[in-house]
């Protein structure tokens, strides 16, 4: 459980998480909020420009349009003053300089010209119009008398570009602004001459209308757009009502002529708003601010269009170092809240592990209290000298008084006499654990013999006492010494059954020596007498079985009690191996075997050359025993990745069950498998084992695939010096062949 410390630091560690979390929030909340606003003010700032920027500019088409249609009014006025009493007119004189002053002042105007009802050019402040036809039905709607109209937007440079049956001359992108005005007939005017020598003059009939055509230069209108705005990726129009682009800067796109269908502003003038601002789309692709205003005078529109883009240009390049400080700010607020709640967890583990180490410790002093109680062991404590300052309870048990009691006494006055030197010694030093054994009398005057052990106990080097424990070692001592006597009775035993062994072997064989020996002579002299013979030859066999039985037994004593040790030396192991090869060549081919022997050019190693030849012959004669009449033995010889030396022998025999693998090893064990009355004491393989264990190597058996079994005798790897051994022929098979490597 938690202590309230902990409790509070934990405590104070969440709230410090949601500090920093509302800190981190305020900080977001404290960079967005003015870059939100910075953007407003942009796009507001973008908006009131794009709004002046459209009011200046449709002043000043308003002004342009206004001006040429003054200059059209005051050459109609002209034209009417120029009438005198005789009713004659001084136009033709002075009209084509009036209309050249025009072009003068007026510089946004490409040409004026004097039509009449027909549309035919009277006057032009170009001669080569004159004569030309302009169809006036093509314009549609015409003004009425003393009105002007600002015509369609026209392709073309001049009055020859409008004349009937002409094409517009040079490239389609140059248009032109017409404007038409119907000259008021004079109310009183008298007749005039129908002709002149000339040709037809003006007024030839009076009550037609006139018409003052003036072409406009929508490109002057762009030039003062294009001053107007700065270059970028924004914009200024010019149209009319109806849709129809009049003039434009080069940044859009289409061209002057076209329609502007499906543009917002045009929407919101269709619905009476004369002029505003909105973010959207216009007539340049993406989202812009578009400011526009519609002329109060004229059919015509003007708009501003600004690349959102563009506009926030400046308020993204200060965004970028915001979000920079922002990030650098909500990093050091991570960090500081993040080691802060370090600082915190760590102080609040600390206190937690020093609580848990106080009740831990309290834990342990309680437990240590019930075990010094419960411990069946003497546990004391002593200062310098060896005077008792605690015992545990088990004082109480074995001396039949109260531990308080034994405080204060020299624990080396408790000891036998015998023994209070040795137990006062243990506190003459104090360089580690000491221990002896002593006898205490108990309570009730019984000697005990107890395991004395002592530690000293020091603080800054200086010697504070000791710590020991006296174990009750009276009953192991006691069982100690009937284990020892009990060990000897039976090595004794061993000694006199080994010797037994030895001697009626060695008994046995004498009286074996000469039945074996009257067999053999007795075999000699029963010449043609076969039944004679033949009991001979079962005396002589049942000898030598006997024999055999004999020297296994008198082997295995000998193994068994260390007599006649192993004789090391270098040796290489195709030497007993052929030696046994050429003992057992007969026993082979009178059971008609094959044996194959499979050994490398050299086997060196350190080996009893006779012990080690008696192992490999039962092993060998093993094989021989149990393998099929006519079969194939097979005996191989390799040097192990360890340097380790492995012989195996494998028969083709019944082999041995998976159980019985370990269990043939032990004396007298024969296989289940073999049990046939093939013969042997059992005594064979466990000779063979006991002498390859001697050699520190391992003897063991394993089954073949297809039937059979294998014997594996290993030894441990040798000396460097032991390899250097000569090279000798290779060992040869019973046939005479070289054995295969």
């Amino acid at each position: 459980m938690l202590g309230p410390a902990v409790r509070s630091l934990q405590r104070l560690r969440r709230a410090t998480l949601w500090a920093g979390v509302a800190l981190s929030l305020g900080t977001l909340a404290a960079l967005i909020g003015p870059a939100w606003v910075g953007r407003q003010e942009a796009i507001e700032e973008a908006r009131t420009r794009g709004a002046l920027l459209a009011q200046v500019l449709e002043a000043d088409a308003s002004r342009t349009i206004e001006t040429a249609s003054l200059s059209l009014h005051a050459l109609g006025d002209g034209l009417a003053r120029g009438v005198d009493a005789s009713g004659h007119r001084d136009e033709e004189e002075h009209l084509g300089e009036h209309f050249n002053h025009v072009l003068v002042g007026l510089p946004f105007i490409r040409g004026v010209a004097l039509l009449d009802a027909r549309g035919r050019v009277l006057t032009s402040t170009d001669a080569e119009d004159v004569g030309l036809e302009i169809p006036l039905d093509d314009f549609g709607r015409l003004p009425g008398p003393d009105r002007d109209l600002l015509l369609p937007l026209r392709p073309g440079r001049g009055l020859a570009d409008l004349a009937r049956g002409r094409q517009p001359r040079g490239a389609t992108a140059v248009s032109m602004l017409p404007m038409l005005l119907q000259l008021p007939a004079p109310p009183d005017a008298p007749a005039l001459a129908a002709s002149s020598a000339t040709g037809p003059v003006p007024g030839d009939r009076e009550r037609d209308p006139r018409w003052l055509l003036a072409l406009i230069n929508p490109d002057a209108l762009a030039q003062v757009q294009q001053r107007a705005l700065p270059a970028g990726r924004s914009a200024a129009w010019l149209a009319s009502t109806d849709g129809q682009l009049l003039a434009a800067m080069e940044t859009l796109h289409q061209l002057p002529g076209q329609r502007l269908d499906g543009h917002p502003a045009f929407d919101a003038l269709r619905r009476g708003r004369e002029h505003g601002t909105y973010l959207g789309t216009g007539a340049l692709p993406g989202e812009l601010v578009v400011a526009f205003r519609a002329s109060s005078r004229r059919p015509l529109i003007v708009g501003v269009e600004q690349s959102l883009d563009e506009v926030l240009a400046a308020w993204n390049s200060g965004l970028r170092w915001l979000l920079l400080i922002g990030t650098v700010a909500l990093a050091l607020i991570a960090a500081a809240t993040a080691t802060v709640r370090r600082s915190l967890q760590a102080r609040a583990e600390t206190m937690e592990a020093l609580e848990g180490a106080h009740e831990q410790l309290a834990d342990r002093e309680r437990d240590m209290r019930v075990l010094l109680k419960s411990v069946q062991e003497v546990i004391f404590r002593t200062n310098p000298a060896g005077t008792l300052t605690f015992v545990n309870a088990r004082w109480t048990t074995l001396h039949r008084g109260r531990p308080d009691e034994a405080v204060g006494r020299r624990l080396a006055d408790l000891a036998e006499p015998a023994d209070r030197e040795a137990v006062a010694a243990l506190f003459d030093a104090d360089d580690g654990v000491r221990g002896v054994e002593a006898t205490i009398r108990n309570g009730e005057g019984a000697p005990r013999r107890y395991q004395i052990a002592v530690v000293p106990l020091r603080r800054d080097g200086a010697l504070l006492g000791y710590a020991g424990s006296a174990v009750d070692i009276t009953e192991r001592s006691a069982a100690e010494r009937l284990t020892r006597q009990a060990r000897d009775a039976a090595e004794e035993a061993s000694r006199i059954k080994t010797e037994f062994l030895a001697n009626i072997s060695h008994e046995l064989r004498t009286p074996l020596q000469s039945i074996l020996g009257f067999s053999e002579l007795g075999i000699a002299r029963s010449g043609e007498q076969e039944r004679l013979r033949a009991m001979f030859a079962d005396i002589h066999g049942s000898g030598q079985r006997m024999l055999t039985l004999v020297n296994d037994l008198l082997d295995a004593a000998k193994l068994e009690s260390n007599v006649g040790a192993l004789d090391l030396r270098p040796v290489d192991l195709r030497e007993p191996v052929g030696a046994v090869l050429r003992e057992l060549a007969p026993l082979t081919a009178k059971r008609q075997l094959a044996l194959i022997a499979d050994l490398p050019d050299a086997l060196p190693g350190r080996a009893d050359p006779l012990r080690l030849q008696q192992a490999v012959r039962n092993v060998l004669a093993n094989a021989i025993k149990f393998a099929p009449q006519g079969g194939t033995i097979e005996l191989r010889g390799r040097r192990d990745a360890d340097g380790g030396l492995h012989l195996s022998v494998a028969d083709r025999g019944p082999g041995i069950p998976a159980q019985e693998l370990e269990r043939i090893f032990d004396p007298f064990i024969q296989s289940s498998a073999t049990k046939d009355g093939s013969g042997g004491t059992g005594l064979g393989l466990p000779i063979s084992r006991r002498i390859v264990e001697l050699h520190g190597g391992r003897l063991y058996a394993t089954n073949r695939e297809g039937g059979g079994a294998e014997f594996h005798l290993v030894l441990p790897p040798c000396d460097a010096s032991d390899l250097s051994l000569t090279d000798s022929p290779g060992v040869q098979d019973e046939v005479g062949r070289p054995a295969r490597e």
